[in-house]
């Protein structure tokens, strides 16, 4: 059975042979290429970028000035992988258009997904020479350079995005990790509005820990491992919020049954495990080697637990092309 949408498809693609069949007059030629031009986009709303695709190159072939085709032409062939098809058109239509800001925003989109990082950084400057303050451009070349550790070059579009205001968990948090690493600040203040617009993310927590160590705020630091180790119980998390309950805040009630929990988990950074046992004025000392004498480290292996600093680092995603067209 179809669904609606199908069925609408289907009804236009009849009304597409029609016309072809029937007019030979030129008055047709603008029905004709807005009739594949719909098509094309129902195939695109439908998922049907190669459908869609070859729809689209029909209604450039017959008018190739219907600058709209060639745009969503240029859109569904980078949404079906078609990554350097869908370049070489877009870059055909700004040939014509050269400051057109939509066809540039797509293109740049495509050079991301193509691999091409410094290109499509390029293209987010050349929109911005035009349009300053575009939310969306700054938000995704400030992701590019940040993924590229290029802080100093990404910290300004970091400033200016979240001067626009509705600046989202990642923005925050990517300006929390430039300013720490210029040296400007810990980045406390942006890993916890970060931490609270998601407080769910474990790279948002991971963050923040990190960001409160130096202020030694231990009770909240415990906190959030809780909400870590609620998300994800990793036996790295389990461990680190034991050595704060036994070093620092001196709870060994508590820090004693999570310490070996950690450790009959798998947890297996041995020089972590010896700092725990070297460390001075444990009170109660025997306990603690005696939970890890009872748990040995079965393996050793290059993939002990990484420092949280190492957990923290993960790439942000440039957000999907919108799926929207020139003249709608």
């Amino acid at each position: 059975m179809f669904n609606l949408k199908e069925i609408k498809i289907l009804l236009l693609s009849g009304f597409i042979i029609v016309i072809f069949t029937s007019c030979t007059s030129i008055q047709y030629k603008d029905e004709l290429v807005r009739a594949y031009y719909n098509l094309g986009n129902s195939y695109r709303d439908l998922g049907k970028f190669k459908d869609a695709e070859l729809v689209l190159a029909r209604a450039v072939q017959i008018d190739p000035s219907f600058y709209s085709a060639a745009y969503n032409l240029g859109m569904v062939q980078i949404l079906s992988g078609e990554y350097k098809k869908g370049i070489g058109n877009l870059n055909l239509l700004l040939e014509k258009e050269p400051g057109n800001t939509l066809v540039l925003k797509v293109l740049a989109w495509g050079y991301y997904k193509n691999g091409d990082t410094f290109q499509a950084i390029a293209v987010y400057r050349k929109i911005l020479n035009i349009d300053t303050c575009n939310p969306d451009v700054l938000n995704n070349i400030s992701i590019l350079l940040m993924n590229q550790k290029m802080y100093s070059e990404a910290y300004p579009y970091l400033v200016q995005r979240e001067g626009l205001g509705d600046a989202n968990e990642d923005m925050l948090y990517n300006l929390g990790v430039a300013e720490r690493e210029l040296n400007i600040s810990s980045g406390l203040s942006w890993f916890e509005s970060a931490y609270k617009k998601n407080p769910r993310l474990e790279k948002n927590i991971i963050a923040y820990i990190n960001a409160l160590k130096p202020d030694r705020d231990f009770k909240r630091i415990v906190s959030l491992y809780d909400d870590l180790i609620t998300i994800n119980p990793e036996p790295s998390y389990l461990f680190e919020k034991a050595f704060i309950l036994l070093t620092s805040i001196e709870d060994y009630e508590n820090g004693l049954p999570v310490l070996e929990s950690a450790l009959q988990k798998g947890y297996s950074n041995l020089d972590r495990i010896e700092e725990l046992k070297e460390y001075p004025d444990l009170l109660d000392k025997d306990k603690i080697l005696s939970i890890i004498l009872a748990n040995p480290v079965k393996t050793l292996s290059d993939d002990q637990a990484p420092p949280l600093k190492d957990l923290e680092e993960s790439q942000t995603e440039v957000p999907v092309l919108s799926v929207s067209d020139i003249q709608g």
